[in-house]
């Protein structure tokens, strides 16, 4: 046992020695992040009746802010118009369905490109054991497409942006409803309520999560 103990050390000291005399007068070796960096580029596509002037109109909100909410830099492109077809309505041909926009819609979609439908027609989507549940907006998990539709707020300009921010961060942030269900915090589950009075930012837990 005694003999053992005694070839430990030395040993640590043959290794040090041997380092010494290999890599003691060289420069040191500097570890270089060859892994690709890339900035995500938000693809804002006007659908049917919304506009171009809308759609840059929103884009000077929303820059401003994820400036405010994200550490993180986006760049954002606004897509040519694109008419709805009736195979993206529901069985009743009243509504939209939204999951049929989305697929539509990110069909090329990747995950530093996110692609968010602009609507102000009604959304819907089968839910609560309803096949027709009008809705804000929707994402879809692991698809790098959601949809945000104006319809079904009352103020459209104070609050829309907020609503293509909420499906924004569940798209490309993979992120859930808040846990903390704060009334204050973009990413509240709405509950079937069109309320975004006091909703402007993440609240301190979900910025903490995601910026």
């Amino acid at each position: 046992m005694k003999k053992l103990l005694w070839i430990i050390p030395i040993g640590v000291v043959c290794a040090v020695a041997y380092y010494l005399l290999e890599y003691g007068n060289k420069e040191p070796v500097q570890v270089v992040d060859s892994s690709p960096h890339y900035t995500t580029t938000i693809y804002f596509h006007p659908l049917d009746n919304f506009t171009q002037q809308e759609a840059i109109q929103l884009r000077a909100v929303i820059e401003q802010r994820f400036r405010d909410i994200f550490n993180e830099d986006f760049e954002f492109e606004i897509l040519p118009n694109k008419k709805f077809s009736i195979d993206l309505m529901n069985d009743n041909k009243t509504r939209y369905r939204a999951d049929k926009i989305i697929y539509s819609l990110s069909k090329k979609a990747v995950k530093h490109k996110i692609t968010i439908g602009l609507t102000h027609k009604d959304i819907s989507i089968p839910y609560k054991g309803k096949s027709d549940w009008g809705i804000l907006g929707l994402a879809i998990h692991k698809v790098n497409g959601c949809v945000a539709s104006t319809f079904r707020l009352k103020h459209k300009e104070r609050d829309y942006w907020k609503v293509v921010t909420h499906e924004f961060i569940h798209t490309y942030y993979r992120y859930p409803h808040c846990p903390k269900d704060s009334s204050h915090c973009i990413m509240k589950d709405a509950k079937g309520k069109a309320d975004f009075g006091n909703k402007n930012d993440l609240c301190g837990y979900c910025k903490s999560r995601i910026g």
